[in-house]
């Protein structure tokens, strides 16, 4: 019995809270959504550690990609780079993929290199030009199959050692 106030009491506090919550997510359809009405500053922080800039260096990509080539983006993938970072993906027959990497402003350059998984072994198949911030590969398969992309991180600008990457899959 004296476990029914306290039980009561903490479900009145986890509901409001739960409200409270829930209060501060904006309702969202395809037209509009959870950021249509924000601003973002896209600016690093003092740390040098935001994901901030290459964000914003990889949204008029991301427009540029739906709006005006009309295709489809199956992957973006944000993540930290010193040297080399691999990523998989299966590639399906009928499709026209394209594979673009953003560095952002601390990357002079940067390239992506295409491999195909074939009779146990990884096959190279092609790089992307990789003498600025941006490098772009494209592939058609012949099959299905599984495919890996390894972005290297070949020049920084002066005082860097390290930058943030984007990888964008589009079809």
């Amino acid at each position: 019995m004296k476990r029914l106030p306290i039980l009561i009491a903490l479900s009145i506090t986890l509901l409001f809270f739960n409200e409270n919550i829930f209060a501060q997510a904006e309702s969202r359809t395809p037209a509009k959504s959870a950021s249509s009405k924000k601003e973002f500053d896209f600016s690093d922080n003092k740390n040098a550690t935001s994901m901030m800039p290459i964000m914003g260096d990889a949204l008029p990509v991301i427009k540029y990609i739906e709006d005006t080539m009309n295709v489809e983006i199956v992957r973006i993938e944000y993540d930290l780079i010193f040297d080399k970072k691999i990523t998989y993906r299966t590639l399906y027959k009928g499709w026209k993929y394209g594979i673009v990497v953003i560095g952002d402003y601390r990357l002079k350059k940067i390239n992506v290199h295409l491999y195909k998984y074939v009779n146990d072994e990884w096959k190279f198949l092609r790089s992307g030009k990789g003498d600025s911030y941006f490098s772009l590969v494209n592939e058609e398969p012949l099959e299905k199959g599984d495919y890996l992309m390894q972005i290297t991180a070949d020049e920084f600008e002066e005082g860097y050692k390290a930058g943030h990457y984007a990888i964008i899959i589009y079809h």
